[in-house]
């Protein structure tokens, strides 16, 4: 028989207490770095969470439906009252839950290896759109998302956030040098094409090209930068293709998220039996 968790404490009241210190020193990424923790927010992400095995420890408002089912898998939960997760969370609507979870190691070639296209995120500034490209990233069955040097943070509480649960099962390859990422894609057998609106090609002639050489649309690494600026000059000198998507005179950008999905339901569609 299954001995059962030991009881609960008591609920924490206050905001000031030392744990909700530490779990608001994560919002940071220098605070992130320091603890090598993350913060997942919500239901779906501490689920998620738990579920990964990354979960160390959960502060739950009292009597949350998911307390018993996190404590069953040898989580430690801390009760508290509403206002205290509140105080702990990133965004003001915690949901009443909130777990303190691992950062996960990643390799780089191991994830290149993995069946599916890949996503490199060139700068990505915005996690909103970061935890959506990673969302999409999952239902497209990608193999993982790679960010550069300087993009925003995958572990950002927004950017977990906004993948709805998505940041606990896609492998993510964070603040690696763009000539790291394209070599190593190159060793892969990859084929890089980087999203431009200036580009000569539109993304379907691109596509179909790159199956011409070999290199179907589970082997295609998609390059998509920021909405402000787009793909650096440095990873458009070293892709192998660019592309654009093709839009009314009138628009002159997509948002980086929308952008990477139409190209990733287009390669997965061409990739239908029909």
């Amino acid at each position: 028989m299954t001995p059962s968790p030991p009881p609960l404490p008591e609920p924490l009241t206050s905001t000031r207490s030392a744990t909700v210190a530490r779990l608001r020193r994560l919002h940071d990424r220098k605070g992130r770095g320091n603890f090598g923790t993350f913060l997942a927010e919500g239901p779906d992400c501490v689920r998620a969470a738990v579920q990964a095995g990354w979960a160390k420890f959960v502060l739950a408002s009292t009597d949350h439906e998911l307390t018993d089912w996190v404590r069953s898998r040898g989580v430690l939960v801390t009760p508290a009252t509403p206002r205290v997760v509140d105080a702990a969370c990133d965004t003001s609507s915690s949901q009443g839950i909130v777990a303190e979870c691992t950062i996960p190691p990643s390799d780089l070639g191991a994830l290149l290896a993995e069946e599916g296209p890949v996503v490199v995120c060139d700068s990505i500034a915005d996690p909103g759109n970061l935890g959506t490209i990673i969302r999409t990233a999952e239902a497209v069955g990608a193999a993982g998302v790679i960010t550069t040097a300087g993009s925003v943070d995958p572990w950002n509480p927004k950017a977990v956030r906004a993948s709805a649960g998505s940041s606990f099962r896609v492998p993510i390859a964070a603040d690696r040098p763009i000539e790291a990422i394209l070599a190593a894609c190159a060793e892969a057998g990859r084929w890089t094409i980087a999203l431009a609106g200036d580009a000569p090609d539109d993304v379907l002639p691109a596509i179909v090209r790159a199956r011409a050489d070999g290199h179907p649309p589970q082997e295609l690494a998609w390059v998509v930068g920021s909405e402000a600026h787009g793909v650096s000059t440095e990873i458009r000198a070293g892709v192998d293709a660019s592309a654009r998507l093709p839009m009314a005179p009138a628009v002159e950008s997509l948002n980086a998220a929308i952008a990477l999905s139409v190209c990733l339901y287009t390669a997965a569609w061409l990739e239908v039996p029909r």
